[in-house]
């Protein structure tokens, strides 16, 4: 497998919200030290709605012919899966709430919940890089958080905008999508958490 598929997996979008949420509670100040049981609980609930779900449910449509390849090459094909991944995403966002997590991480999967209902508006027109808006959004997420709560996660941000610049060269080595396509996705996820969680 080329180097930049390795990085194009390794970054996919369905494991961002898990790996935000992670960032969160290990260098998220006052989040660290939610105790051990709350932590497996918000774990638990993430893993759930935005990684496992999403994925199991890939066969399926698979089997039903509603999609053709796990990859989603074609825009028109991506309806379905994201429509579904948002749905799950609200789940997740409403279970964290129903635990008493912090609200931050019921907002951040709301947040990501909104990218991916906007990429499913943008796709219906211009294929839009959804790995691009995936680490967008996480990154987003840490810059307002350190900017509303004064956190130091200046390190975490800089390694994310590296990450960032090696997914996109990814795709564009791929030929997955265009120049335009991989800025415009970074930007969409960036622009709607980083206002969600510095404006609400």
């Amino acid at each position: 497998m080329r180097p930049s598929r390795i990085i194009s997996v390794v970054f996919h979008p369905v494991f961002m919200p898990l790996i935000g949420v992670c960032l969160l509670l290990n260098y998220g100040g006052w989040l660290t030290e939610i105790d051990p049981s709350g932590k497996r609980s918000i774990y638990l609930i993430v893993s759930l709605t935005t990684l496992m779900m999403p994925l199991l449910i890939m066969p399926v449509l698979l089997k039903t012919k509603i999609i053709h390849s796990y990859l989603l090459f074609d825009r028109e094909e991506r309806r379905i899966p994201l429509l579904l991944t948002a749905l799950m995403y609200l789940t997740g966002a409403y279970l964290l709430q129903r635990v008493d997590a912090p609200i931050l991480l019921s907002l951040f999967l709301n947040g990501s919940s909104l990218i991916i209902l906007s990429l499913v508006v943008i796709n219906w027109r211009w294929k839009i890089s959804m790995h691009m808006a995936g680490i967008g959004g996480v990154t987003g997420m840490l810059l307002a958080i350190s900017i509303r709560w004064m956190l130091e996660v200046e390190p975490i941000i800089a390694i994310l905008f590296l990450v960032a610049g090696f997914v996109g060269f990814a795709r564009l080595k791929d030929n997955d999508h265009s120049p335009a396509q991989v800025y415009a996705g970074y930007l969409l996820g960036f622009g709607v958490n980083f206002l969600l969680i510095l404006l609400v």
